[in-house]
């Protein structure tokens, strides 16, 4: 007998509403929002020591509200305050060197980078407009 947790449950839930995506079925994970990038341990350093602030979602394809977030920014993806940005995307279930080092215990965070230093942080907010004011806070915050 197989026993559900609640991940597994909210993607069954996901798939039957609208099509999420689950890890490990054959099945198509979401595509990446325009404008981003793979987190990547190795080269996430040297992104941080970039001029431009860099802009990171913690997603989870099982996450609804990441998906809306992921919508969010893909409408965004064509904005002047996004283009400050470099955006990267880190998974939840699979980049957990990032979520320790950074201290991120949910997936749908959002978090911006400026001088190698966190300077904003918002999560759960799957809004375009609150997305956008965000973001804009974030880079007056990082300048």
């Amino acid at each position: 007998m197989t026993i559900l947790n609640r991940r597994h449950l909210l993607a069954f839930t996901a798939l039957a509403a609208g099509g999420l995506a689950l890890p490990g079925l054959g099945l198509p994970a979401f595509a990446m929002p325009p404008g981003f990038q793979d987190y990547n341990k190795d080269k996430f350093p040297a992104l941080l020591s970039g001029s431009k602030p860099v802009l990171v979602h913690v997603h989870a394809d099982w996450c609804p509200v990441c998906v809306r977030q992921s919508k969010a920014f893909e409408e965004l993806a064509g904005s002047a305050d996004f283009a400050k940005f470099t955006a990267v995307q880190v998974n939840f279930d699979m980049d957990k060197d990032f979520r320790e080092a950074h201290k991120v215990n949910n997936q749908s965070v959002i978090l911006v980078f400026r001088g190698g230093k966190e300077v904003a942080r918002v999560g759960g907010v799957s809004d375009k407009a609150k997305i956008a004011e965000f973001l804009a806070k974030a880079l007056q915050a990082s300048a």
